[in-house]
């Protein structure tokens, strides 16, 4: 074996033994924390390809519709209806009602922010303009109950239908991914 072959034996060697210490030596992730590495792995590597291209109404939309899955769906409503049934969120985390409700006040401020672009979209989106209306309809109801009469832990009396929001949701989703085959 040549000195050439050796050498990179010898640093694939090393780069492995090195890989196995640094995984030794760091803490556990959780998969929760694993999940959300990587979908911000994934937008990172979305955002470097999309960096020179100007955003169309159709990004936008979808932009719009992550947002609303993500901060609105995921990270309130979904956790709100496990902590009245189980006085957690959704993966069995201890829950602060009152930062979550804080929190999702600041997701409604960007909300507002994109029923006014929507609201401004040409007559080519009317269909799109008249689910997001129902859609931002029953989030600004669903939020004014929250924000009027937060549930506590455990509080199976507790009323928090999202029926509809997910209809909505679920309806404005198929409309922008319907933009695509355009």
């Amino acid at each position: 074996m040549s000195i050439r072959n050796k050498l990179g034996l010898l640093i694939s060697v090393a780069a492995v033994v090195m890989l196995v210490i640094s995984g030794c030596s760091s803490k556990e992730k959780t998969d929760e924390e694993k999940v959300k590495e990587f979908i911000n792995s994934i937008a990172d590597q979305k955002a470097d390809t999309n960096a020179n291209e100007p955003p169309t109404v159709e990004s936008q939309l979808r932009e719009i519709d992550n947002f609303m899955t993500s901060s609105i769906w995921n990270e309130a409503f979904v956790n709100i209806g496990w902590y009245t049934k189980g006085g957690t969120d959704a993966t069995g985390q201890e829950m602060d009602m009152a930062f979550t409700i804080e929190r999702l006040g600041k997701a409604m401020e960007k909300k507002a922010e994109h029923d006014a672009y929507i609201q401004g979209l040409d007559a080519e989106y009317d269909n799109v303009k008249q689910v997001w209306s129902r859609l931002s309809n029953e989030t600004d109801k669903l939020y004014k109950q929250l924000k009027e009469n937060p549930p506590q832990a455990n509080e199976e009396s507790y009323e928090f239908n999202t029926g509809l929001f997910k209809q909505y949701s679920e309806a404005f989703d198929d409309d922008v991914e319907a933009l695509k085959q355009k």
